[in-house]
């Protein structure tokens, strides 16, 4: 398999600005390293999957993975919209600016409330997505682009924006009214058609399942203990698991050992439960890895 990697060597497109620190947290957990000088736009991540990486703007990354410049790209979905690229969604990963999951919202916004999101013929509309401005509203606006920071121009410049918000805080600290929702995005992992469907086909999915197990893995962890016969049954009971907790006889032929994948937010009680239940030596373990299935 490495060998055949090597051969065919992804080229992969991955975000700068919001998505840039925990996108490459994420490949880091991936134990594929990124090596980059900050200074730089090229990288280099340290495994035979990889031949080409390189940072870029989020809105450049999808017309690119398109053309067949790059085999993969991470970048938002509202990022692929706005450029109509044909592309392969391959999954929604988690990862966002900050402690976000990547999920947000573009929004028609304006100091004014109006039934429905309606924008009166001839309106004008300062906009980060301009395209899909027009796709939603049509030619009887006007719209302006908008190079970020929209809620700092309406109302006073203009009457409505177009922009992007996760919790919408910005928006109601600046006095603004969500009128409208054109579209829910999220954070994507995409991939040029052309490679997905030829030699390049397993070392992108592959990439797809390393990244997908830590995200898995972060909401995670093991719990192991030991357990007389006796109790076992009531131990058991108290124990969630994927399946099936995984039991296995002890040497002393008179107890059990158990482990068990959790989720971490559960971890304290099902410790206690399974303590009280008559379980021994619990041990909580983190996971850096979790795939289910290929």
């Amino acid at each position: 398999m490495e060998g055949h990697q090597k051969s065919v060597g992804l080229n992969i497109a991955l975000p700068t600005g919001s998505l840039e620190e925990n996108v490459t947290q994420l490949f880091n957990e991936a134990y594929l390293q990124i090596e980059r000088d900050s200074r730089k736009h090229n990288a280099r991540i340290k495994s035979p999957l990889f031949s080409k990486v390189t940072f870029m703007r989020p809105q450049h990354i999808s017309n690119l993975v398109e053309n067949g410049t790059y085999d993969l790209g991470i970048c938002g979905f509202d990022c692929i919209v706005e450029s109509d690229a044909l592309v392969v969604m391959l999954t929604q990963l988690s990862v966002g600016r900050g402690t976000s999951n990547g999920e947000a919202k573009i929004v028609l916004v304006t100091d004014e409330t109006r039934r429905d999101g309606e924008v009166p013929a001839g309106s004008v509309i300062l906009s980060e997505y301009p395209n899909l401005t027009r796709k939603t509203f049509g030619k009887s606006v006007e719209i302006c682009f908008s190079y970020g920071g929209t809620e700092a121009h309406i109302p006073d410049d203009y009457q409505y924006g177009v922009c992007l918000t996760d919790t919408g805080k910005s928006l109601a600290r600046n006095g603004l009214k969500v009128q409208r929702m054109l579209l829910q995005t999220y954070t994507a992992l995409i991939a040029n058609i052309s490679a997905w469907n030829g030699e390049k086909a397993e070392a992108i999915k592959t990439v797809q399942h390393l990244l997908l197990s830590v995200l898995q893995a972060r909401e995670k962890v093991l719990l192991k203990m030991n357990v007389s016969a006796e109790k076992r049954d009531a131990v058991l009971a108290v124990l969630p698991a994927l399946k099936t907790p995984t039991v296995s006889p002890l040497a002393d032929g008179k107890s059990f050992a158990i482990e068990t994948v959790v989720p971490r937010e559960d971890a304290n009680s099902l410790i206690i439960k399974a303590a009280q239940a008559g379980a021994e030596g619990i041990i909580e373990l983190p996971i850096t890895k979790l795939m289910q299935n290929w």
